[in-house]
């Protein structure tokens, strides 16, 4: 798993992941200046006219869909915490010759919460919007890194966490790196059923882990999850707090003073977010491993099994269903309240293309379904068959293609610059 800890591929799938959501960085859905090298630019859409109320859809997007889901991933991230510290707490307590079965037991509720934690912010994952895309996504990154991860790191962080210090400074978790840190970090020490450690090379703070017994290492990693996930609680306060004052901006979208100089502009940051389902979806958690492109087990047509999202829990898939139910939510405007469901959808009818709107929640149903469908995790079925993976590739495509093209062109929003040009 470590061998692409480092990798250039997934430096830049993060850097492709932060143009996508930042929303200076567009380009226009027709070819201009950014395509072949042209000279000549391509002017900025016009907002088509027409009586629709954009602030009302902006209004229901941040007050019913993301307000909520991002309260409610850190309802689950304090969950998360408190399963993983009563985990720890009968770990320390096990003693040999004791029934171990409630450790067990604890362990397992432990791993439960972890998944209902990501699966939210699996959802949340669609909306990163504001907050989840300034200074490089380092907030996202601190919450969840894939598919850049390194638990060699963790390895690492595990050690120095247990000494309490790095070369005699004390140890503070929030100087860490996004990779040592996090949902994924959280996932290797709480699944992973190997007391060894992942690195390569030898690592000096390393030395001394074959010397612990290993009831002593399962102590030290619960203890370092404990850590991380109090981590994660602290970065999710930290998200509801920054994005109250930005959901109130975008609402405010084209008033004086706004950032947003026109309301088009807030929409048009929500749509950005909407692209998480082509580049991550589509590319990185399903294309790649099916080896549409290049990856870590060799050039393109190398099925790779070890690049699926969530390998140890083996719950990639439930990860796919919740970012297309999270770009359902907000295509159609359905969140917490069911009696505003302002959408997209809404858009597109006001503006003459209820065919567009049609296709797009077709396409994404199905997508859905098609994935709901599978009985064993991606990775067995990309090992098994990889032509079902290849069609359920197909079906999010199809809602993809629908985005870049019918979508952004009767509304006359702007492309993400990672994916203009893009006709995978």
């Amino acid at each position: 798993m470590n061998r692409r800890n480092n990798s250039m591929r997934q430096l830049a799938v993060v850097a492709a992941l932060t143009s996508l959501v930042a929303c200076s960085e567009s380009s226009s859905s027709k070819a201009g200046s950014e395509f072949g090298g042209g000279t000549t630019p391509t002017p900025p859409p016009t907002p088509p006219t027409n009586t629709f109320n954009q602030q009302a859809l902006l209004a229901n997007i941040v007050d019913n869909i993301i307000t909520p889901t991002y309260q409610a991933f850190e309802t689950q991230a304090v969950a998360q915490q408190q399963a993983i510290s009563d985990y720890c707490g009968l770990e320390k307590d096990f003693t040999t010759g004791d029934d171990r079965q409630p450790v067990t037991n604890s362990l397992t509720a432990a791993q439960a919460q972890w998944l209902t934690t990501i699966n939210q912010w699996q959802l949340a994952e669609v909306m990163q919007i504001g907050p989840l895309t300034v200074n490089s996504s380092t907030l996202r990154n601190n919450i969840y890194s894939w598919p850049v991860v390194s638990t060699c790191g963790v390895d690492q962080d595990v050690m120095f966490y247990r000494a309490g210090n790095i070369n005699s400074t004390p140890y503070e978790i929030t100087n860490r790196t996004a990779t040592r840190r996090g949902l994924d970090a959280v996932e290797y020490l709480i699944y992973n059923e190997s007391l060894g450690v992942s690195c390569t090379t030898d690592k000096p703070i390393l030395a001394t882990w074959p010397d612990l017994s290993d009831q002593d290492k399962r102590i030290a990693r619960c203890n370092f999850a404990t850590e991380v996930a109090s981590d994660i609680v602290n970065s999710a306060k930290t998200l509801n707090q920054q994005w109250s004052a930005y959901g109130a901006t975008l609402k405010a979208a084209g008033e004086a003073g706004n950032e947003f100089a026109d309301v088009h502009d807030g929409v048009n940051a929500v749509s950005d977010a909407l692209f998480y389902v082509d580049k991550m979806v589509k590319d990185t958690k399903i294309a790649t491993p099916l080896g549409l492109f290049s990856n870590e087990c060799g050039g393109v047509g190398s099925v790779c099994a070890t690049e699926v999202e969530s390998q140890l829990s083996a719950k990639s898939v439930s990860h796919l269903i919740q970012n297309l139910k999270a770009f359902q939510q907000i295509f159609t405007g359905q969140g917490s309240d069911s009696a505003n469901t302002i959408g997209f959808d809404d858009y597109l009818i006001d503006v003459n293309d209820k065919a567009t709107s049609d296709a797009i929640i077709a396409a994404t149903a199905q997508a859905i379904s098609d994935l709901e469908a599978y009985q064993i995790s991606l990775g067995e079925q990309l090992t098994q068959d990889p032509n079902v993976v290849e069609n359920t590739h197909g079906k999010v495509k199809a809602v993809s293609d629908q985005l870049k093209t019918d979508f952004i062109n009767s509304l006359a929003l702007k492309l993400p610059a990672t994916s203009a040009g893009d006709n995978d």
